[in-house]
């Protein structure tokens, strides 16, 4: 005999640690947004990857970076009494549970994940080998997170951002052995999406004819700007920027004769810059040139690259920074060493899966056993 349960809406807050700020730009203008998304359709156990475009720091400045994920869900099972030998009834309580997990560089060193789940229901009482069936079970919330730190960083200039974005979906048994739990049905639905908060770029007078940077032997950079019009009461502040917002001074120059200006940055760094030119007139007012944003090339080549990053078995191949006696070593996400591998003066390494491994999101980590350097990395295994 086969009972059908039917099961109601769930709509879930999701989480976020958006702070609700209604912030305004100069002359208490509200921000302005730019959003990217992209819905996908899965069967409930599946993994999608995004590329969103970064923003381009000339438009603005950048206040949030806003990410979100709608999913809307239907699980169907059916559950089993499979207890005869001691031929005895017994009621179960089951739920379905749902697992989001959001990685992407640009989010370390944290990533996005939830747990959403229904409800727990209470089965009437089976008896020996009688089947009930669940669902459809639908399931509607989402998930956000504001990002107003230091890593929006990541998210300005050209280019994209990768965002592995990996889901789960199982049903939840409370009650006594033996039982049969047997999968029916599942569909899903995710809007993905990445929205920027910006104030727009207040630009020099209309006369100016250009601002460029551009990285010198050393990693000097040298930013070069023109003016058509002169005007001998006017200066400038040449400003730098380790995140696009919180800016500094690195000089002052007094308006010339030519209207040709060039400044030479040479504190050095790695990773990326952003520079402008605070325009100073006479009159008090003040206006900002473009960003221009400067990426060394230090900072892409000391990290450790592994690829394949979606796998099903194999071979997991480790470039390493630089050469040196490096500890390779596999975790699952809960901490647990799955295996390592030692090199003894080498920049690249394998790591081969054991056989079985079960899906799911590990970590690949390189310890240098000479300097202690300790990089870390994702992968994703998926049968």
């Amino acid at each position: 005999m086969k009972l059908i349960i039917p099961y109601f809406l769930l709509a879930c807050a999701g989480i976020s640690d958006s702070q609700g700020l209604s912030a305004q730009c100069a002359g208490n203008t509200a921000a302005l947004t730019v959003s990217h998304d992209t819905t996908v359709t899965g069967n409930g156990n599946a993994s999608h990857l995004f590329s969103i475009p970064k923003f381009d720091p000339s438009v603005g400045t950048l206040l949030s970076v806003d990410i979100k994920s709608v999913v809307h869900l239907s699980y169907a099972y059916s559950l089993e009494n499979q207890d005869t030998a001691n031929n005895q009834s017994h009621t179960y309580r089951t739920k379905i549970v749902r697992t989001d997990d959001i990685y992407s560089t640009a989010l370390d060193p944290g990533s996005i994940n939830a747990v959403n789940q229904t409800p727990a229901v209470m089965s009437p009482l089976l008896a020996p080998l009688q089947t009930l069936n669940y669902g459809p079970a639908l399931m509607s919330y989402s998930l956000s997170n504001s990002i107003t730190d230091n890593r929006m960083t990541n998210f300005l200039g050209q280019g994209t951002n990768d965002f592995d974005y990996e889901n789960g979906t199982s049903a939840s048994v409370q009650g006594p052995l033996p039982y049969g739990l047997n999968f029916a049905s599942a569909t899903d639905t995710t809007l993905f999406s990445v929205t920027y908060r910006y104030c727009p770029a207040s630009l020099l007078s209309a006369d100016l004819l250009f601002f460029s940077a551009a990285v010198q032997a050393g990693n000097e950079v040298l930013l070069n700007w023109r003016q058509a019009a002169v005007d001998p009461n006017r200066f400038y502040n040449v400003e730098v920027s380790p995140d696009g917002r919180t800016y500094h001074s690195l000089g002052d120059i007094i308006e010339n004769r030519d209207g040709n200006y060039a400044f030479t940055y040479a504190g050095g760094a790695n990773g990326t810059l952003f520079f402008r030119i605070r325009e100073n007139n006479v009159s008090g007012a003040v206006k900002y040139s473009n960003l221009r944003l400067i990426s060394f090339d230090a900072a892409a080549g000391n990290k450790m690259k592994v690829y394949p990053s979606l796998l099903s078995g194999g071979d997991v191949h480790v470039v390493l920074p630089l050469k040196g006696p490096w500890q390779l070593f596999l975790f699952s996400l809960d901490g647990r060493r799955i295996m390592e591998a030692k090199l003894l003066d080498s920049f690249t390494g394998l790591l081969s899966l054991p056989a079985g491994l079960r899906n799911g999101i590990y970590l690949v980590q390189a310890v240098n056993r000479m300097s202690s350097d300790r990089q870390t990395s994702r992968i994703v295994v998926r049968h």
